[in-house]
């Protein structure tokens, strides 16, 4: 029976852990390996971890506790990865949980299409007063070229909605380590496996991304959040010019790509100023999106209407032309 491994960094998680554990505990799939990986916890997070060990074992589950001094989320994975004995792995963020059966349903397809080496999977972003899909567009789930669409931005990449084979993951990274950046460790798992290559998808929701309680990324101040969200979309930006300059030697197709790669942080960048209401920043996205881009409707749409109201109806009234052609 083939193996997964799971790989779940822990830094003071002790009020969510649980959660996660148990819906890994609770799949179906008969081989699994669980390798939780504390990144240097102050609080019970050891405790509450090896506390699944004999239920994990009754199981036939391996459950691996592995402590480490804190060196950030890039550092936790690098630990994980050297105590990784399965045939595929996934990750999976502490305050996020899988759904019943995923874990299978992943095998099997991968299984089922040799030629793919990584599937990726629908999920439920959860908060407060509500949930939505990841992928909600037709346009998105038939994304062929999810390659460029994950350089852009275009899709999810979120930690636990995937699983990728461990063999040709350590055949990329031998000595089992990727760039330690605060961002994107799950872009340095997929682009590598789908450069030039299939990218599978599973068209039902496989986890919870969970956005409510504690979990630490989240904000109420609009200011820290605005400041929050632009560190981000750079940090991106960055992991994904570094995955580029990695993955592709030749230096014409390298400039395409990473012309994209700023086209879609800039329309990143854009539709953050709008929910801002900044005009300043605006002006500086749009400014630099066309230097990138051929501008659409909807980044016309999103310029004039913050910046200059009625030089926006005439392309509201194109877009909902183009809505209501499309529907026919």
């Amino acid at each position: 029976m083939e193996k997964v491994s799971i790989i779940v960094p822990c830094y003071n998680g002790e009020e969510f852990i649980d959660r996660a554990i148990a819906s890994i505990y609770e799949q179906s799939y008969p081989s699994v390996e669980l390798i939780v990986v504390d990144d240097g916890s102050t609080d019970n997070s050891k405790e509450k971890i090896v506390a699944w060990s004999s239920r994990f074992t009754e199981k036939g589950y391996e459950l691996k506790y592995f402590y480490k001094e804190n060196g950030g989320l890039g550092s936790a994975i690098n630990a994980g990865l050297k105590l990784v004995t399965g045939d595929y792995i996934s990750l999976l963020d502490a305050d996020d949980e899988y759904l019943p059966g995923c874990v299978e349903e992943r095998v099997n397809y991968l299984k089922d299409n040799s030629d793919v080496d990584v599937v990726r999977t629908n999920g439920w972003i959860v908060k407060t007063d509500s949930q939505r899909l990841f992928v909600e567009s037709e346009a998105e789930k038939k994304i062929k070229d999810v390659f460029l669409a994950l350089l852009r931005g275009e899709t999810n990449n979120w930690a636990g909605s995937y699983l990728v084979r461990s063999k040709p993951l350590f055949e990329f990274y031998p000595d089992r380590e990727i760039y330690q950046s605060r961002y994107g460790q799950n872009l340095q798992f997929l682009l590598p496996l789908i450069y030039r290559k299939k990218c599978g998808f599973i068209d039902k929701p496989h986890m919870n991304y969970i956005q409510i309680g504690n979990s630490l990324c989240r904000t109420d101040d609009a200011r820290e959040s605005e400041k929050k969200d632009l560190d981000n979309a750079a940090g991106y930006r960055d992991i994904r010019i570094y995955m580029v300059n990695l993955i592709i030697s030749d230096e014409s197709e390298k400039a395409y790509y990473l012309n994209k790669i700023d086209g879609g942080y800039w329309r990143s960048i854009l539709k953050l100023a709008s929910m801002n209401r900044n005009t300043e920043l605006m002006n500086e996205a749009y400014s630099n999106l066309k230097k990138h881009e051929k501008l659409s409707i909807e980044d016309n749409v999103l310029y004039y209407q913050l910046t200059a109201p009625k030089k926006a109806l005439p392309y509201k009234v194109l877009r909902k032309l183009c809505f209501i052609f499309k529907k026919k």
